[in-house]
């Protein structure tokens, strides 16, 4: 179970009972259920130990009785970074918005926002709804009069998917910054890297920098490793590969090859990235060895 950070619930009924409702189903007593004096001398008799009541999740509630006024304390609560996770609404609040129009602009301020939609009338059909709010996954309806446990399996699980996709979210802004920063540093790399699958095939390459000054192999994606150099360079450099994919250790390789009617030669270092894939950094050492 994902632990939940964000609880902050919001609901937005003009009715107080309502709200009422909402705060005993969610937010439970912590103090343990009290035992008469005959419960505990018919536990002793018998021999029982004495059991307290479990202590149910709470969650963080905010009460608006308006639309307008739920969708100030949704801004408010973004530009302060505590942004709500749920939002309980009235389909029917008069005089002000009623539960569709204050979801639309709530998820126009918030579209990560997960809601329900309470009412205990049959205003609108789910395709109605749909043909309101569009093809949307972060709407529920909740009829009343609402079931206590509905109530709370539909908060715990709102709140955990809010979470999670945040969670996600975050995941993938560090992975494009992972990303960016690597293609900056390969950039300044002076050697050429290549991408190669296990069976020889080449699925990425970049040109070092003096490419454009000397004569430098290509390995176009798509082809082999045989297609860019002699055979038997190519055989031996499929075989550092499966050295490294094997065994998990880097590998290193030096070699000659044709290239602009001269032999050139060339220092790869070959390393596993999974059991599939190896990466080659290969250096024109030729004026080294001269």
């Amino acid at each position: 179970m994902v632990s939940l950070h964000n609880r902050r619930v919001l609901i937005i009924d003009d009715n107080e009972d309502i709200h009422r409702n909402f705060r005993q189903v969610l937010e439970p007593s912590t103090k343990p259920a009290s035992r008469s004096r005959l419960d505990e001398l018919e536990a002793a008799i018998l021999g029982e130990e004495a059991t307290q009541q479990p202590t149910l999740p709470s969650f963080e509630l905010t009460s608006a009785f308006q639309g307008a006024q739920g969708l100030s304390l949704v801004q408010q609560a973004l530009k302060e970074g505590t942004p709500y996770a749920v939002a309980f609404v009235d389909m029917r609040m008069p005089p002000g918005w009623d539960g569709l129009e204050t979801l639309t602009r709530l998820w126009e301020a918030d579209p990560s926002l997960q809601a329900v939609l309470c009412s205990a009338y049959s205003d609108y059909s789910w395709e109605g709804l749909q043909a309101k709010l569009g093809h949307t996954d972060r709407l529920l309806i909740l009829k009343k009069p609402f079931d206590p446990a509905e109530v709370r399996q539909m908060t715990w699980a709102l709140l955990e998917k809010w979470n999670r996709s945040v969670a996600t979210q975050r995941r993938e802004q560090q992975l494009r910054k992972s990303e960016a920063t690597l293609q900056t540093l390969l950039h300044l790399l002076p050697d050429a890297l290549l991408r190669v699958g296990a069976d020889g095939t080449c699925l990425d390459f970049k040109a070092p920098q003096q490419a454009a000054r000397a004569p430098w192999p290509s390995f176009p994606p798509g082809t082999k490793l045989s297609d860019a150099m002699p055979a038997d360079t190519a055989q031996q450099l499929l075989a550092r590969i499966h050295e490294s994919l094997r065994d998990g250790t880097p590998s290193v390789l030096t070699y000659e090859q044709p290239i602009g009617g001269e032999t050139r030669c060339f220092l790869s270092h070959i390393a596993a990235v999974d059991a599939e894939e190896a990466l080659v950094l290969v250096r024109d050492i030729t004026s080294a060895r001269r």
